[in-house]
């Protein structure tokens, strides 16, 4: 993945770039966005543009490149939560792994795409490698929400928030991708500015009710629900989260125009949506998921 891959978010294309170009990379950066934004794409290819021996052109086909595509570049660390946070114990390696020399390229480059996770504990624990690393060592953050990012995680690094893409970049670049003009109009308007809810499938076809009907149950309906969740097995759970989250917003493409407040109400919930279908990936209890889940929508 290059730069010139990714719609959308030109300005700081730009400035990464511009920071490559004069020397002026920094040691720490967040990207800030909402699922789909491409958030995690945009710092994957900051990554490889920095570890490419040839300045990541298109098609590059240098060592760096193929490893870095293969997933197997020594000189790039990701960090990924185990069970539902990152742990102190990982970032105690990590800081022996920073400490190393790089292997193959000039930069090493330690990514962090789901840094909400980080606990207290994990945050404190590297703070003062972060804020002054070894020479060519640069740390990447992804989040969704910048609220959940410890402040002294927040202060170290250098922010960029990632707005909504406008709808005709999305259906020009789903047309190279080789959707037709139609379809690409029509998902670029149904994703609400999101690349990666352009690229999403139709619902698959369920048993479980509309999101929109049960807005109208009670709670204690709504936590009896919960309990079903318990006994699913967790891909089912995520295809079902999914299909409300695509159902969300379509739904949001009429409420928008229509009644804002109604709009503003489903916003909230998708946003608590995203939030449960990653608590979901990092296995957290699934019951209990979905309580959190259903309570918050009730206490609006």
């Amino acid at each position: 993945m290059i730069f010139d891959q990714i719609v959308g978010h030109r300005q700081i294309i730009n400035a990464l770039e511009t920071s490559i170009r004069e020397e002026k990379v920094g040691h720490a950066y967040l990207f800030v966005g909402a699922p789909g934004i491409g958030k995690k794409t945009l710092a994957q290819a900051f990554a490889a543009r920095l570890l490419c021996g040839e300045h990541a052109e298109p098609n590059c086909n240098c060592d760096f490149c193929r490893h870095f595509y293969n997933g197997t570049h020594p000189d790039f660390l990701t960090v990924i939560p185990q069970g539902n946070s990152i742990k102190i114990e990982q970032l105690r390696e990590l800081q022996h792994q920073v400490l190393l020399q790089s292997l193959i390229s000039n930069w090493k480059v330690v990514f962090f795409p789901e840094a909400e996770l980080l606990t207290e504990a994990a945050s404190n624990s590297f703070l003062k490698i972060l804020e002054e690393p070894p020479p060519r060592v640069v740390f990447l953050f992804a989040a969704v929400r910048l609220e959940n990012i410890l402040a002294t995680i927040r202060s170290r690094c250098q922010l960029y928030k990632l707005f909504p893409v406008s709808t005709t970049e999305i259906a020009t670049w789903l047309e190279k991708k080789g959707y037709d003009a139609q379809e690409a109009a029509t998902r670029a308007f149904s994703s609400q500015g999101i690349p990666g809810a352009a690229l999403e499938e139709e619902p698959t076809n369920s048993d479980e009710p509309a999101l929109i009907e049960l807005l109208n149950w009670d709670l204690l309906q709504l936590l009896k629900k919960a309990n079903e969740f318990e006994k699913k097995e967790r891909v089912e759970v995520l295809n079902i989260l999914e299909n409300w989250r695509m159902e969300l917003r379509r739904q949001l493409i009429g409420w928008t125009q229509l009644r804002p407040e109604k709009s503003e109400q489903l916003l909230n919930i998708l946003a608590e949506l995203d939030k449960i279908i990653m608590m979901i990936n990092h296995n957290v209890n699934q019951r209990l998921a979905m309580e959190v889940f259903f309570i918050s929508f009730k206490i609006e």
